[in-house]
């Protein structure tokens, strides 16, 4: 089923129908670390299946949009738009530049003195901009329980849908956060892990492990309705956060990928797959923190 009843061909049109949403979700200024990041991976030669190199780009966006909190709830929203670039060679899959641009919103309501409920919703359209259809629409969603302790650590657990896991399927959420020491702050769990150090009000170096990658759906020229690309990716990487000046923040990671799998279709309509080689990544962005 389409929601239009002509092919959308740019951009503006699907932005118009997504925006749609926020009108119910700006409630006030928020005040967040949001920003603009650049990232690649690769190139490499796949271990196995179609293509001679493997390689991507994402430009990624985020900015808050609002936030309120009363008594013991709190609500806030994002908008956020990435932007990827798959460089495989030999084929014609996965040719496009594949877009998700969402609306992050987050609900979380204390209970008692410990206990800490989190739902985030985050719609979205996943596409090549191509065309515009009901499978365009997709959803990541979290349900977080948490349990806080008087030194400040907590313990998590909950379930998550999201497509940096290459599909939609569920899966558990569980992790517990302490802070070894008055600078360093950690997570230990699942899907996220994170070891973050402040060594002064300036600079900050930090450890990460989290799935990156997404799904999306496509037109193909030639073929009829709409295809499904999807890319599995883990990133383990080591970061730095500097601070530049005023609200600006500046920000640069290096690491390492590992489970990576792509599935697409090229343009005679044949499903093709292959298997990305471990290989490196680096990344580079700006931040603004009020």
């Amino acid at each position: 089923m389409t929601i239009y009843s002509k092919t959308v061909k740019r951009p503006a049109q699907a932005l118009v129908f997504l925006l749609g949403f926020l009108p119910a979700v700006m409630l006030s200024p928020l005040a967040l670390a949001d920003g603009l990041f650049w990232s690649t991976e690769g190139p490499s030669t796949p271990e196995s299946g179609t293509g001679t190199e493997f390689g991507r780009s994402l430009l990624s966006f985020t900015t808050p949009l609002s936030q309120r909190s009363v008594g013991s709830e709190a609500v806030k929203s994002s908008f956020h738009f990435d932007i990827t670039e798959f460089r495989w060679k030999g084929t014609t899959a996965a040719q496009s530049e594949y877009y998700w641009v969402s609306v992050p919103l987050e609900y979380r309501q204390k209970r008692g003195r410990s206990a800490e409920f989190i739902v985030r919703a985050e719609p979205g359209l996943m596409t090549d901009f191509e065309a515009l259809e009901s499978d365009n629409i997709a959803m990541n969603v979290d349900l977080i329980g948490r349990l806080h302790r008087r030194d400040g650590s907590f313990w998590q657990f909950g379930v998550t849908v999201d497509r940096v896991f290459g599909d939609f399927n569920p899966r558990p959420v569980v992790g517990a956060a302490f802070k070894p020491t008055r600078s360093t702050e950690v997570l230990l769990g699942f899907p996220r892990t994170r070891i973050q150090t402040s060594w002064n009000e300036s600079l900050a170096t930090y450890f990460r492990v989290a799935p990156e990658g997404g799904v999306w759906e496509e037109e193909i020229t030639g073929q009829t309705g709409t295809f499904r690309t999807a890319y599995t990716n883990w990133k383990m990487g080591l970061g730095v956060d500097f601070h530049w000046q005023g609200a600006f923040w500046l920000n640069a990671e290096v690491g390492q990928m590992r489970n990576r799998r792509i599935w697409s279709t090229d343009d005679t309509g044949a499903s093709v797959v292959a298997t990305p080689a471990q290989d490196s990544y680096w990344q580079t962005g700006i931040s603004l923190r009020y």
